[in-house]
């Protein structure tokens, strides 16, 4: 019987320990928290609320090149009688730009026109019918001993000369042309990303010739169907300037930025000054010069700085680090909040 009762006097003494430690800890608690709001703040440690803008881009590289592009040739061969051709020259669309000599083909021409007009006269249906192909094929070919421009444009080489003899075909090409206008890239965008693209999104332009200049541009075209290159699949996006310069030239390595989405004139803090309290995000917000914890609402990130939808405005002080003044319960936000995370690839730009 006594050791029974020795035996429950022993449990009561440890839960009467048990309890003093717990109190104790919670008034400790209590008093390091009250210790951290009425901490002294310095002024390197509050930053003021201001407005700005957030994009978030989705970036790329490729090379400048004219809408359109074209080898010049002929589908007769011959002679050089006149070359226009010259080098960095802009020429409309019809304007003659190389004429072989075409004696063989007049010739031609008015042996088929005479043989044509017999027929008509004195030849059967299918006699008449024979004449008047024949004709047709020898205007052609007389036609075609001229070159003209097929489109406005700027002719960026000459490769013959008076008196030269020229074959037919691509093979045998006399010069090139470029459209004269702006210049379009083309870039792959991974299909992860791909769904954020739409065609007519600002874009900017960076050219590595010319170090420290930014162009416009937008989205132009976006293709039907992805490829697939060694299992990595992207989904080709053509961008055209949307300026010009005789500064750019065709081949030029360029990279991109679309701007996928963006926030203007909106209130902005470091992303460092947001708090997770038990999934709610706060900031410390200075009031009397205590940090108090203040509910956000929050949008999207840059990394570096994230918009504040509701909680605060612009005029308010906050604290730039918030954590060293929260709770054991708090932790730092130091990821963008839900939503406006970047996915891989993504570029997310404060402006």
């Amino acid at each position: 019987m006594k050791k029974k009762r020795m035996k429950i006097m022993m449990i009561i003494m440890i839960m009467i320990i048990v309890a003093g430690l717990l109190v104790w800890r919670i008034r400790k608690t209590d008093t390091t928290e009250g210790k951290q709001l009425s901490k002294g703040v310095l002024p390197r440690m509050v930053v003021a609320v201001e407005k700005g803008s957030i994009q978030k881009t989705i970036s790329g590289s490729g090379y400048l090149s004219p809408q359109q592009s074209k080898e010049l040739y002929f589908s007769v061969s011959g002679k050089v009688k006149t070359d226009h051709l010259v080098e960095g020259k802009t020429v409309k669309k019809g304007e003659i730009l190389v004429e072989l000599d075409d004696t063989k083909q007049e010739l031609d021409y008015l042996k088929a026109k005479k043989a044509y007009d017999l027929s008509v006269i004195n030849g059967l249906a299918t006699e008449i019918k024979e004449t008047e192909l024949n004709l047709r094929l020898a205007k052609e070919n007389l036609e075609a001993t001229t070159l003209r421009a097929p489109f406005d444009g700027i002719i960026t080489q000459d490769l013959v000369d008076v008196g030269d003899y020229v074959g037919i075909n691509e093979q045998n090409a006399v010069g090139t042309i470029i459209a004269d206008g702006p210049y379009e890239i083309e870039v792959n965008i991974s299909e992860t990303e791909s769904p954020l693209v739409a065609i007519g999104q600002d874009v900017r332009v960076t050219v590595e010739a010319l170090p420290g200049k930014e162009f416009q541009g937008r989205v132009k075209e976006i293709a039907l169907q992805a490829t697939n290159n060694n299992g990595i699949v992207t989904l080709p996006v053509k961008i055209i300037l949307t300026e010009q310069t005789e500064m750019l030239k065709p081949a030029f390595s360029a990279d991109v930025e679309i701007i996928v989405d963006e926030v203007k004139d909106q209130v902005l803090v470091p992303i460092a000054a947001i708090i997770n309290n038990r999934g709610q995000e706060q900031v410390m917000k200075i009031v009397d010069n205590k940090p108090v914890p203040t509910p956000v609402k929050t949008g999207l990130s840059n990394g570096f700085n994230v918009a504040i939808l509701e909680g605060i405005q612009p005029g308010d002080e906050i604290l730039i680090n918030a954590h060293q003044f929260s709770s054991g319960k708090t932790e730092t936000n130091s990821q963008p909040s839900a939503g406006s995370r970047p996915g891989p690839g993504i570029m997310i730009r404060g402006r």
